[in-house]
């Protein structure tokens, strides 16, 4: 037979397990919720998304403050946004061809912008100048301006580290001709030269 105050405290701890499993459930709960910080019709617009929204624009405004008032202005600007979206969405606008066309020519030029600036990357990684390409490089300046004006010599120093940026561009846009070119002879082209007569 259990004594009453055994059965007392038994059941107070139970309650007091089930109150705290619970609380820390809801609290669980709340952390993997998304915050809601403004709602557009039926868009919903959570924390993360507009602080993701906020680190990109940030990477275009060096005079960015994040300040109470220049945050709401964003939110604002975001909600414009929306519902300029949501407009053109209930007239039908994302749907007309002269849309899909821009879309298309604007998806076509950005996957274009960033592969070069990929392999722009890429090849300034394994692209280098040597002491001798630089040295060179300042010799044949100089003859030009021996024959030209031979009181307005540079020295070396004045002017390696233009030359140095004049040669790594020189040899990043041979670089990418090469590739360029590489790729149009090893592609399965086919042209009808009686089109192009025509």
């Amino acid at each position: 037979m259990f004594r009453r105050g055994t059965i007392i405290t038994t059941i107070s701890a139970i309650l007091i397990f089930l109150v705290l499993g619970c609380s820390s459930d809801n609290s669980h709960n709340k952390r993997d919720k998304p915050q809601i910080i403004a709602k557009i019709n039926d868009f919903q617009l959570t924390k993360n998304e507009f602080q993701k929204k906020l680190i990109k624009e940030l990477e275009y405004s060096n005079t960015y403050k994040t300040t109470s008032e220049a945050k709401n202005k964003f939110l604002q600007s975001i909600i414009k946004k929306e519902l300029l979206i949501q407009e053109a969405k209930k007239m039908g606008v994302d749907k007309q061809k002269e849309f899909m066309s821009a879309i298309e020519r604007y998806w076509e030029a950005t996957l274009i912008k960033h592969l070069m600036e990929t392999k722009n990357r890429e090849i300034l990684q394994t692209t280098s100048v040597s002491e001798n390409e630089i040295r060179q490089k300042y010799q044949e300046i100089k003859s030009q301006k021996i024959k030209s004006n031979p009181t307005d010599i540079p020295a070396f120093n004045e002017i390696e580290k233009d030359i140095t940026k004049e040669l790594l561009a020189l040899k990043k846009t041979q670089a990418l001709n090469k590739w360029t070119k590489s790729l149009y002879e090893k592609a399965d082209i086919t042209i009808d030269s009686g089109f192009i007569a025509e």
